[in-house]
């Protein structure tokens, strides 16, 4: 199975499929949790025409598991990944333009930052699921789960407003779900408390300050009408905000709409990609 050494030195699992094509490439990015199989039933219909790359983040999928990954409860995914995609690109030796699909908040969010840091290689971008929220650590993870689908719905104006009183009633339930990974960490309860504290506000912050509208190249957002995990309210306010984007809600899906409504959602993503020049 082919593999590439990070610059920590882990070993991350990759393919690629038709290496050949002439039609252009397309990077994968997987959300939370996840990995790059998710996308099967989409690499089964892009492979025909396009390269097709993704790889499993670090702690996730077939890549290497840190066993200090989980108990790094600051640690933010983003960077270390977006960083990796770098170093796999240039170990593949890929200088051309490429398309980029990023699915649920985590893929999403980081498939829209590599369009912000690197837009002269962006040809257009798919965001699968996705939104404005990242939580690409542990603690935001259990944080937002905790969350019922009306805070989801409208997230920063409610947090904004009550932020305080939900992680009064959140925080002893993230500190039950952290306790295998603080099981070694030599932390009292305020520590704990302060640092679940610091990456929440860290969270609201960095959404009041993300301008997707930076955003330049062609972007095709398709949301869920039944996501309860990244609401079709997100996607619609990413449309508003990404001038050279188009919104597709898809009825009778959920969050894992590429596997739940694979035709639909394949024929979408050809028929966006077939129009870019």
């Amino acid at each position: 199975m082919p593999y590439f050494r990070n610059i920590e030195g882990y070993n991350l699992y990759y393919e690629e499929w038709n290496p050949d094509s002439k039609n252009g490439i397309i990077i994968l990015l997987h959300g939370f949790a996840s990995s790059a199989s998710f996308f099967k039933k989409q690499i089964q219909v892009l492979k025909n025409n396009y390269r097709i790359i993704a790889f499993d983040a670090l702690g996730h999928g077939r890549s290497e598991h840190p066993k200090d990954l989980n108990q790094n409860l600051n640690k933010n995914l983003r960077d270390d990944t977006i960083r990796d995609l770098e170093d796999l690109l240039k170990f593949l030796e890929i200088n051309e333009k490429y398309g980029i699909i990023g699915h649920s908040l985590v893929g999403g969010m980081i498939a829209q930052l590599i369009c912000m840091k690197h837009p002269e290689r962006i040809k257009f971008l798919i965001l699968l699921n996705s939104g404005y929220i990242m939580i690409d650590n542990v603690i935001r993870n259990i944080f937002y789960n905790l969350l019922p689908y009306f805070i989801r719905m409208n997230f920063l104006d409610v947090v904004t407003n009550s932020v305080e009183d939900i992680l009064d009633k959140t925080i002893p339930y993230i500190i039950t779900a952290l306790s295998n990974s603080i099981y070694n960490a030599k932390l009292t309860k305020d520590e704990l408390y302060m640092r679940i504290e610091d990456q929440i506000f860290r969270m609201i912050n960095e959404i009041k300050e993300y301008n997707p509208s930076k955003i330049q190249c062609p972007t095709l957002i398709i949301g869920g009408r039944l996501d309860n995990f990244a609401p079709e309210q997100m996607s619609e306010e990413m449309h508003k905000k990404i001038s050279n984007s188009r919104l597709e809600i898809i009825d009778m899906a959920g969050h894992f709409a590429p596997a739940q409504r694979v035709d639909e959602i394949n024929n979408l993503i050809c028929d966006f990609i077939s129009h870019i020049d």
